[in-house]
């Protein structure tokens, strides 16, 4: 072969391998393109989603989800600040564990019910005669759960407003603030009322579902008290607002929180496709329906967190592992 052959051969074969190489990267440029279209469109049906729910409910919403084994993000006034109402009590769990964590509190310890320390608003405890004894556990149950107010307040009085804002601070949860204890039962028929003008607290939706994320992970304070707060999530959360429209296999743990315009919601929904922190926070609203279940922004919220999953179920695969 001739020095003339041998290069023309060598130029074909570097240009074979030119175009081969760029064909490679317009089909990896095509792929990433692709998957950008699908996440616009899946955000711009979200985003369309969330105006729909604020014309209903009249309400100022904001929205924070991430899919956990993906990393996909969306949120919609993520940083606002929200009145908390009973999603603060996340705050109150999280000085809780940590305290136990270092050996501070025993949970196995009783506390006695007075007619004094009844608390207005939700809650069994305040239906129920002084001097129950209750363990400290079963406050903690009572607290997350049925959202009992009293048991609020016990805690509230034993770790001190100051410690569990510093916690929160600590973690990293900036814009948290729990204000104040839950106005007295005794007060309840004062003039004016205790609850006119009451704020309970201020939370983020970003920090409410960043809260979420990482006691799923077993990443808040530790993986022991992170799996303790989960269980305590996990125990009796109302499925009427965030889980409301799906079905039952998908597995709902959570801390919701309402206040006269106010109606949160904040957890861990965990699926086949999935862990979805989702923390969907409102305010504003001049309902005044009868019923909780079918408050406009109870509505508002299951609608905005359906758009949510099913836009995102319809790109992921199904997870190997069973949600536990």
């Amino acid at each position: 072969m001739t020095a003339g052959r041998k290069a023309k051969g060598e130029r074909r074969r570097a240009g074979s391998r030119s175009g081969s190489g760029l064909l490679i990267l317009l089909l990896l440029a095509s792929g990433c393109a692709t998957t950008r279209v699908a996440a616009d469109r899946s955000a711009a049906a979200i985003d369309a989603a969330v105006v729909a729910a604020s014309k209903r409910c009249a309400c100022r919403i904001g929205v924070s989800a991430r899919h956990l084994e993906s990393g996909r993000v969306y949120e919609n006034r993520a940083d606002q600040e929200f009145e908390s109402a009973s999603v603060v009590k996340i705050g109150i769990l999280s000085e809780a564990m940590a305290r136990v964590a270092a050996g501070e509190i025993d949970l196995s310890e009783r506390w006695t019910l007075t007619e004094a320390q009844k608390a207005s608003g939700s809650g069994t405890l305040l239906i129920l005669d002084p001097g129950l004894n209750p363990t400290w556990n079963d406050l903690l149950t009572l607290m997350i759960g049925p959202s009992d107010n009293t048991a609020t307040n016990a805690w509230i009085e034993r770790l001190g407003l100051d410690r569990i804002n510093a916690r929160m601070s600590g973690l990293g949860l900036k814009g948290y603030r729990l204000f104040a204890k839950i106005p007295a039962l005794a007060r309840s028929s004062e003039t004016p009322s205790p609850w006119k003008g009451f704020r309970l607290g201020l939370l983020t939706p970003r920090e409410a579902a960043d809260w979420m994320a990482r006691v799923a992970r077993g990443e808040l304070l530790d993986a022991a008290s992170s799996k303790r707060i989960f269980e305590y999530l996990d125990r009796d959360p109302t499925r009427l607002r965030i889980a409301r429209r799906f079905p039952s296999e998908f597995l709902w743990a959570g801390k919701s929180g309402s206040m006269r315009g106010v109606r949160n919601d904040a957890g861990i929904l965990r699926t086949k496709k999935g862990r979805f922190a989702i923390a969907i926070l409102t305010d504003g609203s001049e309902s005044d329906s009868p019923s909780s279940a079918d408050h406009p922004s109870v509505l508002a919220i299951a609608d905005v967190a359906r758009a949510i999953v099913d836009a995102w179920m319809r790109e992921l695969p199904d997870v190997t592992s069973k949600p536990e």
